[in-house]
């Protein structure tokens, strides 16, 4: 009885990795939503009711046109990317569905039309690069450390909208930050390295629990001074040019 019990159990969550609509995330109900848990992604990450993913729009090959469908990134994705599960890396996503969602009200996210500035940190970096499409090397990507990590500056390049996104003060935990530091100076156990881990991922699941509004804050930017390209000129992006040639 036992296993046909956890055999029922498997064949629900296998159906609903194919064919539940993300309704409950912030990407919009047509996402499919990869709830699987493995050793770096736990089950909770998952299902949480605000975890953010994301449909993007790009093109179809390097002088190809606008694709006709849409892909999905899930936070399982940039983990992938990124290396390792962090509040950051969540922080981060957080951060830029929330601008998105300003930039895109459609919730299509075009990768195409995006310049984006971020802090050096390896976490809110990757994100951005993933998310947005933008690269150091054709200076759609720019770093300015004045910038915290998870704040972002985000450009619709088509239309010159741009957004400015944060985390808000109230959200972010101190004990992760002076955890942090301490880490940092070089004196700490093996017991507060692993300590670390424990706050970040709290961290996490309390952003993904609730609304993302009431963690990040987005306004409109009008005036911003975009830094100086830190790559030399190594020529432009040239994969995008054709992205609205017409049909035969």
């Amino acid at each position: 009885m036992g296993i046909l019990i956890k055999l029922g159990i498997s064949l629900v969550v296998m159906a609903f990795l194919f064919i539940a609509p993300m309704g409950a995330l912030d990407a919009g109900s047509l996402a499919i939503k990869d709830i699987a848990p493995e050793w770096y992604f736990p089950e909770w990450l998952g299902t949480s009711l605000h975890a953010p993913s994301f449909q993007v729009l790009d093109t179809t090959n390097k002088y190809g046109r606008y694709a006709k469908t849409n892909k999905i990134i899930t936070l399982k994705d940039l983990i992938k990317f990124h290396g390792h599960f962090c509040g950051g890396l969540v922080e981060s996503a957080g951060a830029l569905r929330m601008a998105f969602d300003r930039l895109f009200p459609d919730g299509i996210v075009d990768r195409t039309d995006l310049r984006i500035v971020s802090n050096n940190s390896a976490c809110g970096g990757d994100v951005a690069a993933y998310l947005t499409g933008a690269r150091l090397r054709f200076a759609s990507h720019h770093i300015d450390n004045a910038l915290k990590e998870s704040e972002f500056v985000i450009q619709k390049v088509s239309t010159g909208e741009t957004v400015r996104v944060r985390v808000r003060t109230e959200a972010y935990p101190t004990e992760v930050r002076t955890q942090m530091k301490k880490i940092e100076s070089g004196k700490f156990t093996p017991r507060e390295l692993d300590r670390f881990q424990d706050l970040q991922w709290d961290y996490a699941r309390r952003l993904i629990t609730r609304p993302l509004q009431e963690s990040f804050m987005v306004e409109k930017v009008s005036d911003y001074q975009w830094p100086e390209p830190i790559c030399k000129d190594l020529g432009e992006r040239r994969d995008n040019d054709y992205k609205n040639a017409p049909e035969k």
